[in-house]
Parts: structure tokens; sequence; C-alpha cells
């Protein structure tokens, strides 16, 4: 499937760096034994240290070699220009790949651009223009050109890699121990198509086999429509609609709305049937009309919780750095002479004590510590948040939305600072009904933090009314194990009214609970709950305590078990006094859950098994459940299914009131489920799409070979595949999030090339990308360049040009490449166009050799056989 199943290892170098840079990777020679006699010498551009100093050691020594015939290192021993691909590396680390050429007398020239763009994470801004001012002009340059710029280079023979040897440390950026991942270093390589859109079909039918009313199935469809940054989406079903006076099968609308996302301010907003969001004492009701959300997180899923602040370590010699955290080590690093930010540093929830101690290669010792706080009230320190929705009520909850209610305002606002606790402050009113929330906390030593909630309402059926709410949380952070405390109190006065409740039933004034978990090992953790609640309007008072442990045998098998006591008011009629459960859990994956409990309160024996599917080609899920309950008895099958167009499901219940009517009751249920999804003229069928996708459709040249698409293409874990229906449909793209997608081409031609196999991407909100794989220039020519008298043409590199250029072409040249013994491969030609293929000879000269031509029907391996130069094929 891939090219490299038929070339020879020597030519796939060549092959697979012409794809990513245009230049070639090769083996040079180890040095000849004679060379160990030779006076060594520093490689090009490394510092020589003055008399009697003692140089301060170097993360990896870069080796010395011979003097060569033209007075440099010999790195080059074949006397001819060689194009390159080679790593650039730093304190290590390795920067990216870089295009270099080895010259005939010694030299190596590196790519100025890509040279600049590597270096960005190393450089300080005053330092990358400086860099940029002195290879202004060039497109080339030698460690020569970096003279006075305060970075020096090297290249090293036995890695193949260009070594960064020193940086001035004034020059230097700010390197940040403990950054979060950056966007901007993602190489995102396709775009999302400006017009796209899917929608998600769904047919379920359950029917009862004992009785004669059988209801119509229902359909439910779902989906999206995008246009540049607006969004479109909806979603709906067709089916029965049980009333109080009679059934009817309609249609009914869940929402539609339109979306518009800013994601550079991390704000969205909405036009239509409202998602609305709540905080404090706030009630969520369902309204229509325009809103808008300001939220870092629905923007930046992966975020690190973690404190923002500007705190910089500068090192002047090679240093130890231990990080301590709350008396306990969280990291230690060996760090060079540099500036340092850890202003990132994860911290607790609470109270941080920090210590940092630095010990140099002197072996002086140096202790800094400070006290900090990470306020975690879902924002990081520094962030704020605010949502704001304005539209009438509905009247009804589930189903349709009726939109006759009164008009209402429902917001809040949360700012989290970096020396002061969070506030936050929300707002909710109609003409019958007001209320006012507040939020903050207090952070204290040791990890602990108190949260403060306060709400005050006025209706015009009840008058003014006020809630309260008071939590404690502690986290005992004992190294590798780790405990919490959780206790909270919140009362509602009689007349605390809301926009979802506002005539004021408030059923419980007074509400307490309590929670501490014990971690006393990897293997054992206890977890105690206690909850009391004070009833209003008669509905008494109720305790409970219960515990339960949790003991894991090894990583399949766990044992938990426990026993509470409950008290509820006198109208419960069971549940009471005190009971236990125990439960054995086996699983082998997380795909596979197998469980036995029994509950002594309910009576309750249950086993059950599971095994989910995978949204994979032909994935199959299955599962069980049997259960004992005061004396009745109910069974549960189910399957799931995955296909390439559409996914299905099956599921049978049983029911009877003891064991000898086990089966008196039987409800089987069906549903089957696809997509249509498309995006800039192009269309695929395949399973449901719940936010982002890409289509992936193959070049015409490639016949009837399908796309795939996947995680794991080595083991044929395909999500998707083109074919007589469309495009390959990757239905599981999320928003916001920097990821890869995968492809192939099952039994592609020999020699054809697909691209790099994988597409970056970072989808906005439900939205749609396409990829056409494939080529029109995705020939590959082989053969082997000798000379009259039958001697191959060894290690030489050169280019190839297109000869017959047309209209509309825009060429760039192919690296050439020979190994050994004169092999060489030559991808992304063009069938029924012809080529030129000049090589490097001394001193960069170029020098004409030969000629070839692509058939135009060729499938996409062209074979020259022994070529010799100045011929024309």
């Amino acid at each position: 499937m891939k090219t490299s199943g038929l070339l020879c290892s020597a030519a796939l170098s060549a092959v697979w760096t012409a794809n990513a840079a245009a230049q070639v990777s090769i083996p040079l020679p180890q040095k000849p034994p004679a060379a160990e006699a030779q006076t060594p010498v520093p490689l090009p551009g490394m510092p020589i240290p003055p008399f009697g100093s003692t140089p301060t050691p170097s993360p990896a020594p870069v080796p010395q070699i011979p003097i060569g015939a033209h007075g440099r290192p010999d790195i080059n021993p074949y006397d001819r220009d060689i194009d390159m691909t080679a790593p650039l590396t730093f304190q290590n680390k390795s920067l990216g790949d870089i295009p270099m050429r080895l010259t005939a007398d010694d030299r190596f020239l590196l790519d100025a651009a890509v040279f600049m763009k590597l270096m960005k994470p190393v450089l300080n801004d005053e330092a990358q223009a400086s860099l940029a001012g002195r290879l202004q002009g060039l497109e080339n340059f030698g460690p020569d050109d970096l003279d006075r710029t305060g970075v020096q280079l090297t290249y090293d023979p036995s890695t193949l890699a260009v070594v960064v040897v020193e940086v001035d440390a004034e020059q230097r950026a700010i390197e940040n121990l403990f950054a979060p991942p950056r966007d901007d270093l993602n190489d995102i390589s396709l775009q999302p198509a400006s017009f796209s859109a899917f929608l998600n079909l769904g047919v379920l039918e359950t029917y009862v086999w004992e009785s004669s009313d059988h209801a119509p199935p229902t359909v439910n469809f779902d989906g999206a429509i995008r246009f540049g940054r607006f969004v479109f989406e909806g979603d709906a079903q067709v089916g029965q609609r049980f009333g109080l006076a009679n059934s009817q099968y309609k249609f009914t609308r869940n929402y539609a709305r339109l979306v518009y996302d800013e994601p550079e301010d991390y704000r969205r907003w909405f036009a239509g049937d409202l998602d609305t969001e709540t905080r404090g004492f706030q009630s969520y009701v369902q309204m229509g009309g325009i809103g808008v959300l300001r939220q870092r997180r629905r923007f930046n899923a992966f975020r690190s919780a973690v404190l923002q602040a500007d705190r910089q370590l500068i090192l002047q010699r090679d240093s130890t750095v231990r990080f301590l955290r709350n008396g306990t080590l969280y990291r230690e690093l060996r760090l060079q002479p540099g500036r340092y930010d850890f202003s990132s540093l994860p911290l607790i929830a609470g109270s941080n004590d920090i210590q940092i101690q630095v010990t140099d290669n002197s072996g002086a010792v140096q202790n800094l510590s400070y006290q900090q706080y990470l306020d975690p009230i879902d924002l990081d320190p520094g962030d704020f948040e605010y949502a704001a929705y304005l539209g009438p009520i509905s009247r009804t909850f589930g189903g349709a939305p009726d939109y006759r209610g009164t008009v209402a305002f429902s917001g809040f606002f949360r700012k989290a600072f970096f020396n002061a606790p969070a506030v936050g402050i929300g707002f909710q009113a109609s003409k019958d009904v007001q209320t006012l929330t507040g939020q903050t906390q207090f952070v204290l030593p040791n990890g602990g933090r108190l949260l403060l909630d306060a709400g005050a309402s006025h209706a015009k059926s009840v008058g003014g009314g006020f809630a309260g709410g008071v939590s404690y949380e502690h986290f005992f952070d004992r190294g590798n194990n780790s405990d919490t405390l959780t206790v909270r109190a919140d009362y509602y006065s009689p007349r605390f009214s809301t926009l979802s409740n506002i005539d004021a039933i408030n059923s419980s004034a007074l509400t307490l609970s309590a929670q501490y978990t014990r971690m006393f090992s990897e293997k054992f953790m206890v977890s105690t709950n206690a909850s009391y609640i004070q009833g209003r309007n008669g509905n008494g008072r109720t305790y409970r305590v219960g515990s339960t442990a949790y003991y894991r045998f090894d990583r399949k098998w766990t044992l938990r078990g426990g026993i509470d006591y409950a008290r509820f008011p006198a109208n419960f009629s069971t549940g009471r006094g005190v009971s236990f459960n125990i439960g054995i859990v086996f699983q082998p994956d997380y795909r596979r859950r197998a469980e036995a409990r029994f509950e002594s309160r309910d009576h309750l024996t249950e086993l059950s098994y599971n095994q989910s599917s995978q949204n994979l080609l032909d994935s199959v899920g299955f599962g069980g459940v049997a259960a004992y309950e005061d004396g009745q008895v109910r069974g549960q099958g189910y399957a799931t299914y995955s296909a390439n167009r559409f996914d299905a499901s099956f599921s049978h219940a049983t029911f009877g009131p003891n064991f000898s009517r086990f089966a008196d009751v039987n409800a089987t249920t069906v549903r089957l489920g696809t997509t249509i999804a498309y995006a800039d003229g192009v269309v695929g069928i395949g399973r449901r799409i719940n936010d982002s996708f890409m289509l992936l459709k193959p070049y015409d040249n490639l016949g009837k070979r399908s796309v795939v698409v996947g995680q794991s293409l080595a083991k044929d874990d395909y999500i998707a595949r083109s074919g007589a229906l469309g495009a390959a449909v990757d239905n599981f793209l999320g928003s916001y999030v920097a990821q890869s997608v995968q492809y192939d081409v099952e039994n592609a031609p020999p020699g054809y090339d697909i691209g790099t196999g994988v597409i970056r991407v970072k989808p906005p909100y439900k939205s749609g990308y396409v990829a056409r794989i494939g080529t029109d220039a995705f020939a590959t020519a082989m053969g082997t360049l000798e000379l009259p008298g039958g001697k191959p043409v060894s290690l030489i590199g050169g280019r190839v040009t297109l000869l017959d250029i047309r209209a509309g072409d825009a060429p760039k040249p192919i690296p050439f490449f020979t190994n050994s013994v004169g092999r060489f491969a030559v991808p992304s030609l063009i069938p029924g166009r012809r080529y030129l293929v000049e090589t490097y000879g001394p001193n960069g000269t170029i020098d004409k050799s030969f000629e070839f031509s692509v058939p135009t029907d060729t499938d996409g391996l062209v074979k020259l056989g022994t070529v010799l130069p100045g011929s024309k094929n």
C-alpha cells in the first residue's frame, strides 16, 4: 500500500524526504583508521577554550574529526556537493529538520528561512531581529555568517545532525519549564471547507410482544450547516406523542439556533433556542432569543489548571533545580545557564507552599520559596467568564418549546484574580420574579478553601426571599496518595424564588452534606458520606450516613463493599435502617467490564457484562443485565454494530413478577442510523457526526481504489472507507483541538505517491473538511546511473526539473540522489511529461546528466533500467 514496499532501502530516504522538504538524507562513511593518528580539531563553529581553562560541559559532546584536503574538518569525503535534510538540535533536543548542503570543500550551508523558524523558540525577540538582519537576502548561509550574533553552529557527521553549540544567555528566550501545549507550534496542514453540512438520521422502533397497540417508528434527525463562521444547528424528531386525552404521531422540534464563534476571544453568540448556562443559585429555564457566552474552556478544553504569573529563574551556571510543592518533591531538572519561566508550575486547589532548591556545578546551594494559591472556581487565575441571555421563557419543559411565556434575562459574570479570591455575580429577571446571586471564596492555608454562595429574590406572588450556602474543601497531599474532605450547607427561605420556581415551592429548608475520601494505598481506598435534610411543609427530616471501601487486587479485579444507615420521614415506608452492599468488578481493559453486586436495602442481586464498541469499521459491542429485586426478575441483552455507512443496535428486555413468570413482558428495540455529509462539492455517507468531520476522496487516477481513514492503519483499524456511496467520512473530529487524521489507499499502484499519510487540523465548531488523496504527479521513476564502462555513479546528488512546462504549471525541482551502487528513485512525476536530471559536480557546478519521459499510461512505477550520462530515454 506504500511506496516503501517496492523501493530498495538505499533509495527510501530520497523518496520520503522529497515529500517533506525536497531534500535527501544520506549515510556518511566512518573515518578511516589512519585518521586516528591525525590531529583532532574542533568542528566548524565550535568555540576554542582559552589555554588552561575548563570549558563548561555540554549535554552531548560533539566528536572531533581530522582536517581534510581543503583545510577544514573532513565532513564530506566525496568531493562533490550533497543536498540532504538534517535535524537541528539544541541542548539534546531536536528543533526540527532543516535542508542542508554539504559542499565539496567541507562546508555546510543551511536554509535561512527554515533556520529562522526553528530557532524561534530558542531566541528572544531582540536576538531574532538581529539574526534576521544578519541573514537578510541570504537563501543559504554557513556558520561564518553568524559571526558576532551569539549563535554558534557545527555539524556532527556521526549523527548527521546540525548542532547549535552555543546561544549567549542574554539572547535566549525565556524557557517555560512547565508550559502547556502551544497552538502556534501545531503544523496545521488543511483548512476547513467554506461551506459544509451534515444530517444525522436515525430510526427507532420498539415492539412490545404482549401488546396489540404498536406505535409507529420514531425518526430522529439532527445536523448543522456551516458557512464561514456561522453555524445553523438543529434537532427534531417525528414520533408518537402521548397526551392525557389522545396520542399523536407528529413532528417535534427540540432546538434550532444560529451560532457564531469568536475563538480568539473565547466568545460564542447564539440566536434561536438558547443553550443557557447558570452559576450558583441561578436556575435553568428554556429560553428563545439571543445570547452570548465568554468561556475559555469551551475553546481550549485541554488547558492546564496552572497558575500564570510573572515568575522567572535566572541561572548563571549549569544547575540542578528541584521544585517542592507543600513539602513534596514535584520535579527535578538539569538546566543550563539561561532564563526560565516557572509560572506555569501546576498547583493544587488551595494554598501552595513552593520551595525551589538550586545546586550549581560548583556545589553552591540556593533556596528560594514563596506561597501562592490556585483558585479552583473553574477559571484560571486572571481569567474571567460571562454570559447573557434575553428572550421569552418556554411554557413547556421537554418536547417542543412554547415561547409564549414572559420575556426574561439571565446572566452572570465571574473573575479569578492572581492574589485575591475569585468573585462571581449573577442576575435573572422577568416581570414576575427577580433574583440576584453572588459567589466568592477564601483560600486557606494547607490546601483548604471556603466557598460562599448567596441569593436574594423578589416575586410578585410571594414577596422577598433569600438563600445561602457555604462549603469547605480540603485537599491532603501525601505524595503518592491524597485525601479530600468536602462539607456543604445550603439554606432556602420559604419565599426564595427563581425563574423556574416563581411560586417558591421549596420542599427543603436546610441541606447538610459531607464527604471524606482516604487513600490508604494505591490499592485500598475508603469513602465516607453523610447527609441531613430538614424538610418543609410536612416533609420531615432525612438522615443518611455510609461508608464504602474499594480494594483493587490487580489491574483487572476490584472488590467493593459498604454499609450505611438511613432514616427517612414517616411517609417513606421502605429504605430505613442499616443496609450493606458488596460487589466485585472484573475489567480486563477499557472496553470490557463485568460486575456482580448485592444491595440489602432493595434486596437487589445483579449480574452485568458490557463490551463497548469502537468507532471503527465492523466494530461490535454487546452486553447484558440480569437482576432480582424484591421478588421481581428482569433481564436485558443488547448489541451494537458499526458499519462503514451506518450503525445499528438491537436490544431485548424481559420482565416478570417472580421466577416462575420471568418472561411475562417482552420488548424488542431496533435502531438504525446513518449520516449524509457535504463539504465544498464532495458528498459522503457514514456514521453519526457529533461535531466536526472530514471527507476523504481519492483522485480519479486511482480508479476504484478506496481511501481508508483510521487511528491505527497498521492494524487495519479503519474508521471509514470511500466507495460507491461517496467519500470516506471521518466522523470523530472535535472542535478547537489540534488533531491528526491518518489515511491510506488500499492496494495503491506501485510507486504511487499518496502524500504524507497524515493531515493535521484544528476544526472550528461543527465544521467540515475535504481531503483529495492522490495527485497528478503520482509516478516514481527508478533506475541505475552508470558510466559507459559500467562503473556505477555512486553517492551523487542533483536535481530533476520539468522540461515541457505548460500553462498553469508551477514546477519545483525534485532532489536526485544515487546510492552506493548507482541506484536512484525519483518520485512525484507527472505522466506524459519529460524531465531533465542534472547532477552536482565539484565546487557547486551543475552537470547535465540525462533526460527521460514518463509514459502517459503508467500505473505509478517507471522502470528506466540502466541509464548513461547524456542519454535521452
